[in-house]
C-alpha cells in the first residue's frame, strides 16, 4: 500500500496524541511539579497532625477546619490563620463552639436524623448497600446561617505566564467575594435527589490504578463508600454534584459524607463528625473515633495516598472550591429487621456469586435512607429528605440483563424481517420503488444502537457480554444489512431523471420517454458503497454525540430535543408513501385483473406487509416500555399521552399506506399530476422494427439470448395475438426479450448493446 506525505504526516500526528505524556502525574511544568509537591507535603503535615489528635482534641492546623461556627458568630471577619488567639484546642464537644455546624443542626442529626435511640444496637443493616437513591429534597434554609470562612491556599492557582516557576505564597477568600453566596447556593424550595452509592472495597497504591487490594480491617462494623449525589429542581434548570468518601457504620445504619476541595479537607474531620448529635452509651464516641481513625489510616496507607496525586487530583480540588459549595452530609439507612446477620450474608454471597442459595431474593426489600440532612459551612445552605430508595445493584443489573437480552430478540426478529424484505425485491426494478430515505432513517437507528451499546458495555463491565452481543447485533443488522440494501436503492435510482417531489408539486401530465435517454455513466457498488460507508459513520458519529451531550442539558431543552427526535425518526414511512406516489403504484384490484405472471411481478408492493407492520411493532416496543413502564431500567420519566400521540402517528401512515395498497398510490391527487415512468411494453412500429434484422418476420434478434422475439407490430394485424410483455423496448430501441432483460437488470441498469442507461421498470 502507497502512503503519501501527508497520510504520513497524519499518522504520526495521531500516534504523538496518543503516546506522548507529560509524566504519569500528569506535571507539564516546573510550576506545576511545584504546585504537586506543595500540595504533598501540606496534606503530609496535616496527616502528622491528625495521627496525634484523639477525640478530646481539637482541629488545630487542618485546612478548612480551624474556624468553628462560633467563631464566625463572635468574628464574622476572622481569618483562618492558625493559632487563633484564645481558642480551646485541648477540648471538643459536640457544640457549635468546636464544630463547623450550628447548634440548631446538630439537634435536628440527634433527633430528626441519626437514630439516637437505638443504643442496644437491636436494628440489623445490610453490610452492602451499592444502588442508586432517587427521592424528594426539601430547602429548609438558605440564609438563616452565617457563612463559614474557608480559605484556600494560593499555590491551587494556575501559573499566570510561561516563566512562572514557584506558586504564590498565602490564602485567598472566596466567601469575601460579593456574590459567592448567591452563586452557587440552592435557589429552589423544592427538587428531586438522587445518590448513588459505591462501595471503596480495593484500593491501588500506584498511579496506574492496577494491583488493587483489600484495605479494610474492620470490614465487618464500618464501610468506606464513594457516593454521587445530585440535587436539582424539576427542570434541571439548576443542578448541584458532589462525590464525596463517605463512613458507614453497619451497627447504627449511619452514613457520614463531607465534601473534599482545595479549602475543605475533610477526610481528617470524618472520625469526629462520626458521633455528632450524642445519644450514645458512653464511651461509645471515644470508641467510634478509633475506629473510623483506624479505617482513614487503612485507606490512606493502602492507596498510597500522597504519591498517586496527579495534576488531575490538584485540578479537582481546586475547581470544587472555586465552583461548590462545601457540604455535610449526615444519613440514617432505614434497618432490614426481617433477616438476621447470617440472612443478610447469604444473601450477599448469593446477589456476588449466584449459586441457587435458599433466599428470596424477589422480596428483598429497597436500600432506603429514611432521613437525610445535608448541611453547607460556607455557603448556609440546609436541605432535608427522607425515604430515598433504590434496589440493590447486583438486582438492577440483573434486570437490565434480562431486559437486553429481550432486545435481543427484537433485533433477531428485524434481521429476519429484512432479509424477507430483500429476498422480496431482488431486482433492480423492484428495488427502485423503495424509498433511500426510509431506510436511512432506520439504519441511522440502529447504528447509533450499536455505538451506545458499545460505550455502555466499557462503562458496566458487569453487562459487558448482553451489551457487546447487543451492539454486535445492532451492528451487523446496521452496517452489513442495512447498508447493504441501501447501496442496492441508490444503484438503482443514481439515473432516474423526471420523477421527484418537486415533479409532484409542480404536476406533469406530459410523457416524454427521448428526455429519459441519457449518456451518463452509472457509479459503481463500489464507489456508491465508500460513499454511503462514510455518510453513514459520519452521522452516527454526530448524532451519537448529540445524544450524548443531552444527557447533560436541563431538562425541558433534553426532553424537547429528545421529543422532536423520536418523532422525526419514528416517521420512516412517510417517503415511502411519497416514493409510491412518484412511482405510480396502480390499484390492488388493476393489479390482479391480469394473470400473468410477468405482469404481477412488474406491478407487486414493494415493501412485504409482515415488514411493515413487524418493523414498525419493533421499534415502538422499546418506546412504549421507556414511556409507560415506571421502573424502566432508563429511569425515564412517564409519559403515556406522548405514547398515545406517537402510536396515532404510527398508525396514520400505516393507513395512507394500506390505502395506496388498496385504491393506489396517487388517489388523493389529481389525474396525471406527475409523468409515468418510462413503458418497457409497448408495440412496434415497422420503421421501427426495419432496424433490426428480421423485420419482414415481424421479429427481432434479441442481443442476449441470440434469438428471435416476436413483436406486436401496429401496422399488422396477423402479430395482435402477441404477448407484449413477452418482449421490451429500451428507450435506445433496442428489443429483447423479457426474461432475457430482466435477468439482466438484475445486474446492470444498461443496455447490453449501446451501454445506454436504463431506467427501472
Amino acid at each position: 500500500m502507497e502512503i503519501n506525505g501527508n497520510t504520513l504526516i497524519l499518522i504520526v500526528l495521531i500516534l504523538y496524541l496518543f503516546f506522548s505524556s507529560p509524566g504519569g502525574n500528569g506535571v507539564s511544568s516546573k510550576y506545576e511539579y511545584n504546585q504537586i509537591e506543595k500540595l504533598k507535603d501540606h496534606l503530609s503535615s496535616e496527616y502528622q497532625t491528625f495521627q496525634k489528635m484523639s477525640f478530646r482534641d481539637n482541629f488545630r492546623n487542618i485546612t478548612g477546619l480551624k474556624l468553628s461556627y462560633q467563631d464566625i458568630i463572635t468574628n464574622p471577619s476572622i481569618n483562618a490563620t492558625y493559632p487563633i488567639a484564645g481558642k480551646d484546642y485541648d477540648n471538643w464537644i459536640h457544640n457549635q463552639t468546636y464544630e463547623l455546624l450550628p447548634d440548631e443542626i446538630i439537634q435536628k442529626i440527634s433527633t430528626k436524623v441519626w437514630n439516637v435511640s437505638d443504643n442496644n444496637l437491636t436494628n440489623f443493616y445490610p453490610p452492602n448497600i451499592t444502588s442508586t437513591l432517587m427521592g424528594q429534597i426539601n430547602l429548609v434554609s438558605n440564609n438563616e446561617y452565617s457563612q463559614l470562612r474557608m480559605p484556600v491556599p494560593r499555590y491551587f492557582e494556575p501559573a499566570t505566564d510561561f516563566a512562572q516557576d514557584d506558586p504564590p505564597e498565602g490564602d485567598s477568600y472566596f466567601t469575601d467575594w460579593p456574590n459567592y453566596g448567591e452563586l452557587h447556593n440552592v435557589t429552589f424550595q423544592k427538587g428531586e435527589l438522587s445518590i448513588q452509592i459505591t462501595h471503596i472495597n480495593k484500593v491501588s497504591d500506584t498511579i496506574s490504578g492496577y494491583g488493587k487490594k483489600f484495605f479494610n480491617s474492620q470490614d465487618e462494623n464500618w464501610k468506606l463508600l464513594r457516593l454521587r449525589i445530585e440535587f436539582f429542581d424539576k427542570l434541571e434548570s439548576e443542578k448541584h454534584t458532589m462525590n464525596p468518601i463517605a463512613i458507614y457504620d453497619i451497627r447504627r445504619g449511619r452514613i457520614l459524607s463531607m465534601s473534599q476541595s482545595s479549602k475543605f479537607h475533610s477526610l481528617f474531620s470524618l472520625p469526629h463528625y462520626m458521633s455528632v448529635g450524642g445519644g450514645l452509651d458512653k464511651g461509645d464516641d471515644e470508641t467510634i473515633f478509633n475506629e473510623t481513625k483506624a479505617l482513614i489510616n487503612d485507606y490512606w496507607n493502602g492507596s498510597n495516598y500522597i504519591d498517586t496525586l496527579t495534576m488531575g487530583d490538584l485540578d479537582t480540588l481546586y475547581d470544587n472550591a472555586l465552583s461548590k459549595c462545601e457540604y455535610t452530609v449526615f444519613l440514617q439507612l432505614a434497618p432490614w429487621n426481617q433477616f438476621d446477620k447470617d440472612q443478610m450474608k447469604k444473601i450477599d454471597e448469593e446477589l456476588n456469586w449466584p449459586l441457587g442459595r435458599p433466599v428470596n431474593l424477589t422480596k428483598l426489600p429497597p436500600v432506603s435512607i429514611q432521613s437525610g440532612l445535608l448541611y453547607s459551612p460556607d455557603c448556609g445552605v440546609e436541605l432535608q429528605f427522607n425515604d430515598a430508595s433504590g434496589v440493590r445493584y447486583e438486582l438492577k443489573v440483573k434486570t437490565i440483563r434480562s431486559h437486553i437480552l429481550l432486545g435481543l430478540l427484537l433485533f433477531a426478529g428485524q434481521i429476519y424481517l429484512l432479509l424477507c424484505q430483500m429476498q422480496h425485491t431482488n431486482t433492480p426494478s423492484s428495488i427502485n420503488k423503495i424509498s433511500f430515505y426510509s431506510f436511512s432513517m432506520i439504519n441511522l437507528v440502529d447504528g447509533s444502537l450499536a455505538t451506545l451499546y458499545l460505550i455502555a458495555s466499557s462503562v458496566l463491565p458487569e453487562l459487558y457480554l448482553p451489551l457487546i452481543l447487543s451492539s454486535f447485533s445492532s451492528f451487523i443488522l446496521a452496517s452489513i444489512f442495512e447498508t447493504r440494501y441501501l447501496i442496492s436503492i441508490y444503484t438503482s435510482q443514481a439515473n432516474e431523471r423526471g420523477v421527484s417531489i418537486i415533479t409532484l408539486l409542480r404536476g406533469n401530465a406530459e410523457n416524454n420517454d427521448e428526455e429519459r435517454v441519457t449518456n451518463a455513466d452509472i457509479p459503481d457498488d463500489a464507489s456508491i458503497g465508500a460513499s454511503l460507508y462514510g455518510r453513514f459513520f459520519f452521522s452516527l458519529i454526530i448524532f451519537t454525540f448529540l445524544i450524548l451531550s443531552s444527557t447533560s442539558w436541563p431538562r425541558k431543552i433534553r426532553m424537547t430535543f429528545e421529543y422532536i427526535c423520536i418523532i422525526i425518526l419514528n416517521s420512516y414511512w412517510v417517503p415511502q408513501i411519497f416514493r409510491n406516489v412518484i412511482k405510480g403504484l396502480a390499484p390492488r384490484r388493476e393489479r390482479r385483473r391480469n394473470n400473468s405472471p410477468i405482469n404481477r411481478r412488474q406491478h407487486q408492493t414493494p415493501l412485504l406487509w409482515k415488514f411493515i407492520i413487524g418493523t414498525t411493532i419493533i421499534r415502538t416496543v422499546p418506546i412504549v416500555y421507556v414511556f409507560t413502564y415506571s421502573s424502566n431500567i432508563f429511569r425515564h420519566h412517564r409519559d403515556p399521552r406522548f405514547v398515545v400521540f406517537l402510536s396515532l402517528w404510527l398508525l396514520f401512515q400505516l393507513s395512507i399506506m394500506y390505502s395506496q395498497d388498496i385504491l393506489g398510490a396517487r388517489w388523493f391527487l389529481p389525474q396525471h399530476s406527475i409523468p409515468e415512468g418510462y413503458i418497457y411494453f409497448k408495440p412496434v412500429s415497422l420503421a421501427h422494427l426495419a432496424k433490426h434484422e428480421g423485420a419482414s418476420k415481424h421479429t427481432a434478434d434479441c442481443a442476449i439470448c441470440m434469438s428471435e422475439v416476436p413483436v406486436y407490430i401496429e401496422e399488422a394485424e396477423e402479430t395482435h395475438n402477441i404477448d407484449q410483455h413477452s418482449y421490451m423496448v429500451t428507450p435506445c430501441d433496442h428489443i429483447f426479450h423479457t426474461d432475457c432483460l430482466e435477468n439482466w437488470m438484475g445486474y446492470k441498469l444498461q443496455c447490453p448493446v449501446c451501454r445506454t442507461p436504463l431506467p427501472p421498470i
